[in-house]
């Protein structure tokens, strides 16, 4: 993969029907966390579905270390260095913890069992759910399975890690820790993170980007957005 570690966005739009989603939104990210801000519908998830190549724009060029979605290879080598948590998780609820984390190495082309499970094993711990590892999901709490949406999200210690609303259902010690695990990922990798939770921006975010009504309105320092 080429070593680039820039993400461009430029003038990406999107529309729903007579819905404008996303409105000529241009934004470049690096290493470290970005912070993602803006009331329910501002456009938030349909920017974060786009940049984790669930969905194509109607309008603009994306370029992700150097690679287009927008091509099959492209798209393929993306998806092999990108952690997705989407808001809704769609969960194999009848899986347990370890064989959903599993299932999702498989998709992300990790063949080699052995390999494959120490990984599993790695995220699912990382997440604080040994105990819960071969716990059915439709038995976890709402948090657990949060924390499950995360461990997926970290297989391969990815790139690009994009997470909408990663801490809702978490306790407060599971967001301590969720964040001191973000800060160490995020030395190596570009995260883009949307949640409502102000304090995790202040606590992890380097930058802000605000959307309103499918437009961005801000992008800069926490300290700049408080002024």
């Amino acid at each position: 993969m080429v070593k680039t570690q820039e993400i461009r966005i430029v003038g990406v739009s999107k529309r729903f029907g007579s819905n404008v989603a996303l409105e000529d939104v241009s934004i470049e990210l690096r290493s470290g966390i970005t912070g993602l801000l803006g009331p329910n519908g501002a456009g938030k998830t349909t920017l974060l579905r786009i940049l984790a190549t669930v969905l194509a724009p109607d309008r603009g060029d994306i370029d992700i270390f150097g690679l287009r979605p927008d091509r099959a290879d492209g798209r393929a080598e993306i998806r092999r260095n990108l952690g997705y948590t989407p808001q809704e998780p769609g969960f194999h609820r009848s899986f347990t913890t370890f064989e959903f984390v599993d299932y999702l190495a498989i998709l992300k082309e990790w063949g080699d069992r052995k390999r494959r499970r120490d990984e599993v094993r790695r995220v699912i711990a990382l997440v604080g759910l040994e105990a819960q590892m071969h716990v059915q999901i439709k038995k976890l709490s709402g948090g657990m399975r949060r924390r499950v949406a995360i461990a997926q999200a970290l297989i391969g210690n990815p790139r690009l890690l994009v997470l909408d609303e990663p801490t809702a259902g978490l306790d407060p010690e599971q967001r301590l820790r969720f964040r001191e695990l973000l800060s160490d990922i995020a030395t190596n990798s570009t995260v883009l993170l949307s949640t409502h939770q102000t304090d995790d921006v202040a606590a992890l975010c380097n930058r802000v980007a605000v959307l309103l009504d499918g437009t961005l309105r801000f992008d800069g320092r926490p300290s700049e957005l408080a002024d």
